[in-house]
């Protein structure tokens, strides 16, 4: 025993872990406290609590230990990091309150990124799950001369088949056409069926659809082969194989089950609930199939070897042979890659409405400048409070720790913050997701296992804000002398070189303008858009499209008693106006060649068609400029036009009732324009009005519009019901509302806009969460100077300017900055509407306004909470 009563192996244990620089100093506090224990409670006892205090420093011992540090650097970096979480830890309960602003603000920017994020993901993988996807391409043309601009989604009958028996590069083709909404019927069930299509024999060799039941080789063999998906099948037939029995279309046609696929998943950029075969369709009689009843979606398999652009080069060759010179040059095939469709595509007759890639442009930039901003409020907090930890710094070189140790342990305190953030987001992703699909209209689901990409981008958003976040405050404190970081204005001096001028200053200060500069701009870009939707939404668009119902024709015979059934509805209470037409504004019209007499070919406008009775103008309200609309009492009206004014400033007819057209591919002899009807919106503001003509052909009706009374809808739908069934026993009565149907061109704006207004919400708060940490920050650390000013006699209001002074210099210069940026992509949107509302100085002025008092209430609680401080107190607790 080196000392009586002290067991020897204590001596040898402080020796072999303690730093030799540690050891006298230690083991002499030590042996003091054992003679202290032993003089006032005995030996033993001061023996029990001189072997504890020495084990207790067992779990310390390879952060003391240079020995080890130097033979076993793996587990003394593991020891280390427990050490620099446990530090950490502490650190950030002791601050609870900028820790959590920080942790709020980084998962809701987390939570935010992840749910575009899987919105955008969502939107990429469209039709990808065909296992030839890449090698699937949709056959379209552009007609020169035709009033939309992009081209036509439908082709020709004959284009795809001729292309796969000449091309050696095509593989395949396949041809869809809409089947119509056919009454299905099993028993006494019966229902309107509307997602049919027609399908070439091919279609299951081309696209991957698996089979439930059924044999792919067979399943559209027979001319009344029916194929089902899973859900239509498990309507009919609930937990059965249906494979073999049979249903009933219109009442007539029986329909043979051949196969039952799984549903058509919801990222394909066409749907359906059955199919069958192209054979069972009939077009009209439309004279040369190569130009005329340009009905079919046509998909071409390219072979392996197969070149796109030689394909279409190689189509549009085949045009020639078959079509004379002129014609054919009006044509230009193109081929799209089946992935692209959903987003790259703006045809005219898509088979369902397409997204738009400027959507996923839109929301991948504000979930990349929320996720800026809350970086930068975290980086500029953390930063401003690494100045309070310089004395800690200093302490810690004293005994041994390296300035890489120290860069750690800031590093690893603000990577906590960030995990936890990115748990936390996680969690509200999951929360509010439902709603998130409310609004898109989606099923998007979050299984972050089960997407490895989604998991792997939240990782490194999280370590790499960690990591820029702590780095900075790290390197700067770390680089400090350790004589300096003792001295008692350590602190103070840090301060200042973070607050006051110079690069660090302005680092800080370059946040703050940056971070509210994306909110300016966010604010903006919300207030336009939101603009732009209301302006649509109260446009004047030329005709009522309030209170209005459609009933689709669903028989000949229905086509063929439409006076009939016309007169019987209007003696219903409540219906005021019933009409019959083939479409309606927003609806198809349709692309019927016409002839202008008089006016040279070359001169006459691509012009669209409205087929319609004589009460179609009263529905809807439209008005006429010139001449009247059609009417029963004159017999020659069944064969007269109306035009629009569009129309008729096109043609170039100055007095348009002097002028006649006729319709060539239906027979029609030239007729007199009888009227002029005022300009209207028949597709959505993306689109100019264009010129339009009218004309009545009963035999091509195919839906009622009713105008209702709006003081008693309820009562006058549940009377409709009631008398279709007297008028139409075996047809279901089925109806849509117009205006809804016709608010549908511009959904997807609508969405947009709603999610933009979330989002922009969110970062707004997010950057006064940032400014809420960093004014409390600036009114703690200016305690002491606000109550000697106010002890000289200075005024609440000249206290309140001069802490409201740095922070509204710097958003005015975040606003000037984002004024222009915001200006130019507003303007750049609004040119995809052909009218769109003034984007004038009213805007940018209530944003400017807005986000200078959000940053004014942000910053007033504390900025008054420090001016109205007892200055006795303050300089008693400074």
């Amino acid at each position: 025993m080196s000392e009586k009563g002290v067991p020897k192996w204590i001596e040898k244990y402080l020796e072999n872990w303690l730093d030799p620089f540690l050891l006298d100093g230690i083991y002499g506090d030590l042996l003091e406290i054992y003679h202290k224990t032993k003089a006032t409670r005995g030996t033993r006892v001061a023996q029990w609590q001189l072997i504890w205090n020495t084990l207790g420093f067992f779990r310390y011992r390879k952060l003391l230990s240079r020995k080890r540090l130097s033979n076993s650097s793996s587990s003394i970096t593991i020891d280390m990091i427990i050490n620099h979480i446990v530090l950490s830890l502490r650190s950030l309960i002791k601050n609870h309150i900028y820790t959590l602003i920080n942790i709020l603000g980084l998962t809701l920017s987390f939570a935010g990124c992840l749910l575009i994020a899987l919105y955008v993901q969502e939107e990429v993988s469209y039709d990808r799950y065909h296992e030839k996807a890449d090698r699937i391409y949709r056959l379209v043309t552009q007609i020169e001369g035709a009033n939309f601009e992009n081209g036509i989604a439908k082709i020709n009958a004959p284009w795809g088949p001729e292309a796969q028996n000449s091309i050696p590069d095509v593989e395949l083709a396949c041809r869809f056409v809409f089947f119509g909404r056919p009454i299905v019927s099993k028993g006494t069930e019966q229902y309107y069926e509307g997602g049919g299509l027609y399908a070439d024999s091919s279609v299951f060799k081309i696209f991957s659809w698996p089979f439930i039941f059924g044999d792919p080789q067979t399943a559209l063999s027979g001319v009344n082969s029916l194929v089902l998906t899973e859900d239509l099948a498990n309507k009919y037939f609930p937990g059965e194989n249906p494979v073999g029995q049979s249903l009933k279309f219109d009442h007539q046609k029986e329909m043979k089950i051949t196969a039952v696929i799984e549903n058509i998943p919801e990222h394909s950029h066409f749907r359906f609930d059955f199919l069958t075969p192209m054979q069972g369709y009939v077009p009209p009689d439309q004279g040369n199939v190569w130009t005329t009843w340009n009905q079919y979606y046509t998909y071409l398999l390219l072979r392996k070897s197969g070149d796109r652009d030689r394909v279409a080069q190689k189509i549009d060759a085949m045009l020639a042979q078959h079509l004379d010179e002129e014609t054919s040059r009006a044509y230009t095939p193109f081929l799209q890659p089946i992935t692209k469709i959903h987003l790259h595509s703006k045809l005219h007759r898509e088979m369902n409405p397409n997204s738009d890639i400027s959507y996923l442009y839109i929301f991948s930039v504000v979930a990349i400048l929320m996720l800026i901003i809350a970086a930068t409020n975290f980086i500029n907090l953390y930063t401003a409070r690494a100045t309070h930890r310089a004395k800690e710094v200093g302490v810690r070189k004293i005994i041994g720790a390296t300035k890489m140790s120290i860069v750690n342990q800031f590093v690893i305190e603000a990577m906590i913050v960030s995990a936890v953030a990115g748990i936390f987001a996680i969690l509200i992703a999951h929360l509010t997701l439902p709603s998130v699909n409310l609004v898109l209209e989606r099923n998007l689901q979050l299984h972050m296992l089960q997407n490895p990409l989604l998991s792997a981008g939240l990782l490194a958003i999280v370590l790499l804000t960690g990591v820029l976040a702590g780095l900075y405050p790290a390197l700067v404190l770390a680089s400090v002398k350790v004589n300096r970081a003792l001295k008692p204005d350590a602190e103070s001096n840090l301060v200042r070189k973070f607050s006051g001028i110079g690069s660090r200053a302005l680092f800080r200060k370059g946040l703050v303008v940056f971070q509210f500069g994306i909110a300016t701009f966010l604010i903006v870009a919300a207030l336009v858009v939101n603009g732009q939707l209301t302006y649509i939404q109260q446009k004047n668009l030329g005709f009522n499209k309030d209170q209005i119902i459609v009933i689709p024709m669903s028989t000949p015979e229905t086509i063929a008693n439409a006076e009939m059934i016309k007169n019987e509805l209007l003696k219903i209470p409540g219906v005021r106006h019933v009409t019959a037409s083939a479409n309606r504004p927003g609806g198809s019209d349709y692309g019927v060649p016409y002839r202008a007499v008089g006016v040279a070919e070359d001169d006459q406008p691509s012009m669209r068609c409205l087929i319609v009775d004589e009460d179609f103008l009263n529905t809807y309200e439209i008005e006429m400029a010139q001449g009247r609309g059609f009417s029963k009492d004159m017999a020659t009206d069944s064969a007269a036009y109306l035009i629009n004014e569009t129309a008729a400033a096109q043609l170039g007819w100055k007095n348009p009732l002097e002028h006649r057209l006729a319709m060539p591919a239906v027979d029609r002899e030239p007729a007199p324009v009888i009227g002029v009807v005022k300009d209207f919106h028949f597709h959505s503001l993306h689109e100019p009005i264009g010129p339009l003509y009218f004309f009545m052909e009963r035999t091509w009706y195919s839906q009622f519009s009713l105008k209702l009374n709006a003081a008693t809808v309820d009562e006058t739908l549940a009377s409709l019901k009631q008398k279709w069934i007297t008028l139409e026993p075996d047809h279901p009565f089925q109806y849509f509302f117009f205006d809804q149907s016709f608010e549908s061109l511009h959904a997807a704006e609508a969405r947009t806009a709603k999610m933009i207004r979330w989002f922009t919400y969110l970062a707004v708060f997010i950057t006064c969460l940032g400014l809420f940490g960093l004014s409390a920050y600036t009114s703690e650390r200016r305690t002491k100077e606000i109550g000697i000013r106010k002890i000289l006699g200075a005024s609440l209001g000249s206290i309140l300017f001069l802490m409201m002074k740095e922070v509204l210099l710097l958003i005015l210069l975040a606003i000037v900055l984002a004024v222009p940026v915001a200006w130019m992509v507003s303007n750049n949107w609004l040119e995809n509407f052909a009218y769109t509302i003034d984007f004038g100085l009213s805007y940018i002025l209530i944003a400017a306004i807005s986000a200078l008092a959000i940053a004014l209430l942000t910053v007033s609680y504390h900025v008054l909470r420090s001016a109205l401080s007892n200055p006795v107190k303050t300089l008693r607790y400074e």
